[in-house]
């Protein structure tokens, strides 16, 4: 197939995920766009990994398989980066999958697009094991424009296997911030690489599903808990990082941590989800109470589904089904009130961003370009 359209360059940071590696590789291998580099980094897995990933290299050029001792998803991302050469990067996690046409429809929405975005994303669905859809726990969400704080008290997207950016961005912040690792609270790294990248311009969604994001159900309490400890501490950086965000701004987005206390409690830690509210009501008790009640009142409505709609590809395998047909809605948690509010700040803090300078990112030795003959 004759190649056309910008170079992307996919990464996929891979430890023992012999499980499930095989078939993410596939689903960019496969993809409508084939102008791709893919970059499989191996973060010193024990496992079948290197050689999975090394077999598909041989059958297809455009792979190429970093190795690297276990340094984290941070470091790993960052080993791609130094080696990618396409205007634009796309990550993806060796679990997860892409809808054929994912790149695709992204590159068009960017062509499509009346201004430079900061990036692209789009939707997901949550799939099993056996790559079938199964039902979400929130709707999709469109946050188009300047964003930044509405961002901050949703985590709208969850997961970065859904962005498509430009290189040169990403290497302007100096690749994913490794520091949370060292500190014991790995798991935010793709939030705080998106809330970053506002200050380049504004967010643009794809409004399909072009992500199956998996889930699993093993040592889920001691995930909640760390994702938790880890959104805290994003969510603080990213305060001190931009000065214009507003402070009731950063305490609801620390408050809608609270929706981790359930989901830490029913996998088995009451202490832990107990200590965890306990902390936040500390912190900002005005909003997390005001969140705390939307969790509950919500929980109530829905259990942990949803709520609304139902998607019409329950049940069905991720790669066949129509990712126009996925569920969008408000974001949920938030009042009408809150999210007018947050709208309206960003209105100002969208403007700030582009003539601010991060304060506490440098660029660590190994993200530069290599060049390549």
């Amino acid at each position: 197939m004759k190649s056309s359209g910008p170079l992307v360059s996919v990464v996929v940071p891979a430890f023992n995920a012999e499980a499930t590696l095989a078939r993410t590789l596939a689903s960019v291998l496969r993809q409508s766009h084939q102008t791709l580099e893919l970059l499989v980094v191996d973060d010193g897995s024990t496992d079948r990994t290197a050689q999975i990933a090394a077999d598909l290299a041989q059958a297809d050029p455009r792979l190429r398989v970093i190795r690297k001792e276990n340094g984290g998803v941070a470091s790993a991302r960052n080993a791609a980066l130094a080696e990618a050469r396409g205007n634009y990067i796309a990550w993806l996690d060796a679990d997860d999958l892409w809808h054929p046409d994912k790149l695709a429809r992204q590159l068009a929405c960017l062509a499509a697009s009346g201004e430079l975005p900061a990036f692209v994303y789009s939707g997901y669905r949550m799939i099993d094991a056996d790559d079938v859809i199964i039902p979400a726990h929130r709707p999709l969400s469109d946050l188009s424009g300047d964003t930044l704080c509405l961002q901050m008290a949703t985590n709208f997207f969850s997961n970065v296997s859904s962005v498509l950016t430009r290189t040169s961005f990403v290497r302007a912040l100096g690749g994913h911030d490794i520091r949370l690792r060292g500190w014991g609270v790995e798991g935010a790294e793709d939030l705080l690489m998106q809330l970053r990248l506002m200050r380049f311009g504004p967010a643009l969604c794809c409004r399909e599903a072009l992500v199956g994001y998996r889930m699993h159900q093993a040592n889920m309490s001691r995930a909640y808990s760390r994702a938790a400890a880890s959104n805290l501490r994003v969510l603080r950086m990213v305060a001190r990082e931009y000065p214009a965000v507003p402070a009731w701004v950063r305490d609801l987005a620390c408050a809608r941590v609270v929706g981790f206390v359930p989901l830490i409690a029913l996998a088995g830690s009451p202490i832990a989800a107990l200590r965890l509210f306990l902390e936040l009501m500390q912190g900002q008790p005005a909003a997390t109470a005001a969140m705390g009640l939307r969790v509950l009142m919500h929980g109530l409505r829905h259990g942990r589904g949803a709520g609304g709609a139902v998607d019409p590809a329950l049940g069905q395998d991720f790669a066949s089904a129509d990712p126009r047909t996925a569920i969008w809605a408000a974001p949920i948690l938030l009042s009408p009130s809150h999210e007018r509010r947050l709208r309206d700040a960003d209105q100002q803090v969208g403007r700030a961003l582009r003539r601010h300078v991060l304060s506490d990112v440098s660029v660590p030795k190994g993200i530069e370009r290599r060049r390549h003959p």
